[in-house]
């Protein structure tokens, strides 16, 4: 047998690379399998789920890409099921079911796992495991995320870890019968069940042929290397980054029945090959559905670590060890008993990844290493902007429970090399798909009246934020439906980066008493210009029972991502086509990005447009010291942007605008040599043409700092922050 010693030194590159694709295959396979057994949209259109193999140990062998998310909560489910199940009550066939958050990891209670041990012979040699997403969990709403819960004893039926679900390969009928009786749709919820051991025995089977294939010696032997090298990488990575310390705060909105902000914190620390996400300062857990689960935090966290800094490292246990995380008990990003914990994947979860996003952009910039500081982004729309509908069918009278998938169709962060995509989901769930329309038609009881892109929801920059998407919907074959809602980001907007501005947020309206269907039996389709409603109703961000009538109309827009650079940076040209792609108005095409447009072969005027930009400068200059005359810049867009729009030093370690050259100050921040000014976010992005909702609450301000260039105008740090007074 060659030892994993003796493989460090002399490995043959081709095994190793056969058995690390081999394993993603599986995984992926698994997931199929899960895909064609099951009989939820939210799995087979939108792809709410993973599969994953996993050591004896419980370490990740390999991981599909729908829900990144899932990472953190199946690892700790797997560890959990091992510390919680002796050996002997462990057997071939088995599979256990679990969905709580506190023991077992899960991201909320809706996200429910099956594993199922993997023998070789009598030999315990790995775990498979399936997570998905189920319709329903039983707890106080239907559909499992439940804003007006005040424990996680309201939320769902709790499932811990060492629940089995089979036993040797058949059904445990006094746990299905438990199940069952505590859902609102059993059969659609067995079913899925169903579906996840057919995907662990497909990833089973498969497994231990590749076992057989090379051999358990080798196959051990190059895993446990594979782990190594991908350690290894991810490490090298770090090591771009000079050592330091970089800190921000980002906000919760409202725990479902108290509408104030909460706070997650986050200090990361860079030193040598590794890095530490600390959360000490976040706000203690609420009585609310808002904390994060712990699995849930390492799968925010990894979500952002992995396509930042480990975009080419081939995913397994390796690169979740070459960070840490810091979390204290007892706080919304690691709660305990009792806390709720439906939606904290979605609110603190998602602000954790916005924050490690923002950490890591502050200190790829400062790489040495010209590709990790293009790995720099305009933060993505982070808002899975939910409603769940609930009722009886006029046809047959059965309750329906429908999760609507579209809630996920936000934009990405801008990139120094191209817009953000638009619709695209979230950064933990890349691999997510939105529900066609005919499908939703189809299955559930609603007729789609538009489902567009939100032009007034992406982050303006020199890299433009990916859009949203806005649709609409009237109940159809239902009297009425009850609503759950949640909006985690509506008034606290996700940030652009090096002057790229800050996306717009997300939301929804009823509109009540509507013409739509009069529209549609006259043979005239609904439109947002030909609708009239009686009266229009903008939700809390959080609502639970809210009821639909068969005239009413679900509206609902999602956020976009940050932009990156000064909307003045940009290409001409590429606000010309956004004009013609109805993206961007002519108004706001000259308004916040300078552009003079006209009837030319290019649509703009050159010489109109260098001028128009230099007087917006000379505007933001005069406004905050004075000065009207900005100086020129070096290198004029397009030019000017190849690697980075940060300050940098120059050799006697001043810093300088990577616009017009001009010096920015000797500090260790070179903010402090910036010229700033402070708005209201709301007011401020609202007349650029962006839509974010204001807080009401006097004691809780949301504000829009802007850092510029005092030479040149040139914005470079554009940053939201929460004003609070007692």
């Amino acid at each position: 047998m060659t030892t994993i010693a003796e493989l460090r030194n002399d490995y043959d590159p081709v095994t190793l690379e056969v058995i690390r694709m081999r394993l993603d295959n599986i995984v992926e396979e698994m997931g199929i399998a899960m895909i064609r057994s099951s009989g939820s949209p939210v799995i087979t259109e939108a792809r709410d789920y993973n599969t994953a193999l996993f050591d004896a140990e419980g370490r990740i062998y390999s991981y599909s890409d729908a829900v990144q998310l899932h990472i953190g909560s199946g690892g700790v489910a797997v560890r959990n099921l091992i510390a919680t199940v002796g050996p002997n009550e462990i057997k071939p066939g088995d599979s256990f079911i679990s969905n709580d958050p506190h023991t077992a990891g899960s991201s909320h209670p809706p996200d429910t796992t099956v594993i199922s041990p993997i023998f070789l012979g009598k030999e315990l040699v790995g775990f498979a495991q399936s997570q998905a997403h189920l319709v329903d969990v039983g707890g106080m709403a239907p559909g499992g995320f439940a804003p007006s819960a005040t424990d996680c004893f309201g939320e769902a039926l709790r499932l811990p870890p060492g629940v089995k679900i089979y036993d040797q390969g058949e059904p445990v009928e006094s746990v299905r019968r438990l199940i069952a009786n505590n859902v609102r749709v059993p059969v659609l919820h067995w079913n899925d069940v169903r579906s996840m051991v057919a995907a662990n025995n497909t990833g089973i089977r498969r497994f231990l042929e590749t076992i057989e294939e090379f051999g358990h010696e080798t196959f051990a032997s190059y895993t446990a290397l594979s782990f190594e090298l991908a350690e290894q990488l991810l490490r090298d990575r770090i090591r771009h980054i000079p050592n330091g310390v970089f800190e921000s705060e980002d906000w919760v909105e409202g725990n479902g029945h108290d509408d104030v902000l909460y706070r997650v914190a986050c200090k990361m620390t860079v030193a040598d090959d590794s890095i530490t996400f600390d959360f000490e300062g976040s706000s203690p857990q609420t009585d609310g559905f808002v904390n994060c689960s712990y699995g849930a935090l390492v799968g925010s966290i990894a979500s952002a670590v992995v396509p930042i800094l480990g975009w080419d490292v081939p995913f397994n246990e390796g690169v979740m060890t070459a960070f840490e995380i810091l979390a204290p008990e007892g706080s919304i990003v690691n709660p305990v008993v009792p806390a709720p914990i439906s939606n904290g994947h979605l609110t603190a979860g998602v602000r954790a990844t916005r924050l490690v996003t923002r950490l890591l952009n502050q200190a790829c910039v400062t790489s040495d290493n010209a590709t990790v500081r293009q790995r720099a982004q305009g933060e993505w729309g982070d808002s899975w902007t939910g409603g769940i509908s609930s009722g009886i069918r006029e046809d047959n009278g059965e309750f329906f429970v429908w999760f609507n998938m579209d809630g996920g169709g936000m934009g990405t962060g801008a990139q120094i090399v191209r817009d953000g995509h638009d619709a695209a989901g979230l950064l933990t769930q890349i691999g997510n798909m939105l529900p066609d329309v005919e499908m939703n038609e189809m299955i559930y009881p609603a007729l789609y009246l538009w489902k567009r892109l939100a032009t007034d929801s992406s982050g303006h920059g020199a890299s433009r934020g990916g859009m949203g998407l806005d649709y609409a919907w009237v109940p159809w074959g239902v009297e009425e439906a009850a609503e759950t809602l949640f909006c985690p980001t509506a008034a606290v907007p996700p940030w652009g980066f090096a002057g790229g501005l800050p996306a717009g947020g997300s939301g929804f309206e009823f509109l009540r008493g509507t013409n739509a269907k009069d529209l549609i039996a006259c043979g005239t389709y609904p439109t947002p210009e030909n609708i009239q409603a009686e009266s229009t109703e903008l939700q809390d961000p959080n609502a639970q029972g809210v009821l639909l009538h068969g005239k009413d109309v679900f509206h609902s827009w999602l956020g976009g991502g940050g932009g990156f650079g000064d909307p003045l940076l940009r290409d001409p040209a590429l606000v010309v086509q956004d004009v013609q792609d109805d993206f961007v108005t002519a108004a706001h095409a000259e308004q916040i990005y300078g552009v003079v447009l006209n009837d030319s072969d290019v649509g703009y005027d050159a010489e109109a447009t260098s001028v128009r930009r230099g007087e917006i400068r000379a505007v933001r200059l005069e406004a905050v010291n004075g000065a009207t005359t900005p100086r020129d810049l070096v290198n004029p867009q397009p030019d000017l942007i190849e690697d980075s729009l940060v300050p940098h030093r120059a050799d006697g370690g001043e810093w300088r605008c990577p616009a017009c050259d001009g010096g920015l100050g000797f500090g260790d921040d070179w903010l402090q040599g910036t010229t700033s000014r402070t708005h209201d976010a709301h007011a401020r992005l609202s007349g650029l043409g962006v839509r974010l909702q204001k807080r009401t609450q006097e004691n809780e301000k949301v504000r829009m700092d802007e850092h510029l260039c005092p030479g040149c105008g040139t914005l470079l740090h554009a940053a939201i922050h929460v004003a609070r007074t007692t």
